[in-house]
């Protein structure tokens, strides 16, 4: 994936107000050198955003300054929108390189959900985390994690170490190994239900029992 952008010496809000009328957007690299701004055709930027679709790829950056052009690997750390959502006012740009290692947010794509048997016994699946945090090097972010729920059973939980993830990539964890993916349904809260019931009447003695002799 490639992009174009243009180096830039000036900044402040009324450099970047007029830059923005011309149908640029203001935007800066960092990461590896000192921070660089750089400006953008708009209209071209929004399209590298949407066609990422939220995904953690490497961008083959080309900023060009003064007639040369210099490549970067860089990653779109994050953009703003303008308040009505209809015009891309600034865009940043982590600069990375083979050896550098990044936290990012990677998708979960769960599979064998039509062979699960949870599913089959009328629950519903629940993704209770929709992507995970991870740590891995810049070139190996994975596109997705999949989650294998074909031996998932009502009451079973999926947490984010039972997950199998690439060589490589190793997932946050802070204090608690949280639930990614758990069941509900009707069929789960009936069984519940009725294990309640019976530990109840277990507890309660019987009316023969507590009946006075004759």
């Amino acid at each position: 994936m490639n992009f174009t952008v243009q180096s830039r010496e000036k900044t402040g809000k009324g450099f970047n107000r007029r830059l923005r009328v011309s149908g640029k957007t203001p935007g800066v690299i960092y990461g590896i050198n000192e921070p660089q701004p750089v400006a953008m055709d708009e209209h071209k930027a929004m399209r590298l955003i949407n066609s990422l679709k939220g995904a953690n790829k490497v961008i083959s950056l080309t900023v060009e300054s003064d007639g040369k052009a210099e490549e970067k690997q860089v990653l779109l750390q994050d953009y703003q929108m303008s308040n009505w959502g209809q015009k891309l006012i600034h865009a940043d740009f982590l600069e990375v390189s083979d050896k550098t290692r990044v936290t990012v947010e990677v998708p979960i794509n769960v599979i064998n959900e039509e062979i699960c048997p949870a599913v089959e016994s009328g629950g519903v699946i629940q993704v209770i985390r929709r992507s995970i945090p991870v740590k891995c090097l810049a070139n190996r972010i994975p596109g997705l994690i999949e989650i294998d729920i074909k031996d998932l059973e009502f009451g079973g939980n999926i947490h984010v170490l039972d997950l199998d993830y690439p060589e490589g990539v190793t997932p946050i964890v802070k204090g608690r190994n949280f639930t990614v993916i758990t069941v509900a349904g009707r069929v789960a809260d009936e069984v519940e239900e009725a294990g309640e019931e019976a530990e109840a009447d277990a507890e309660e003695p019987s009316k023969a029992e507590g009946a006075p002799a004759e």
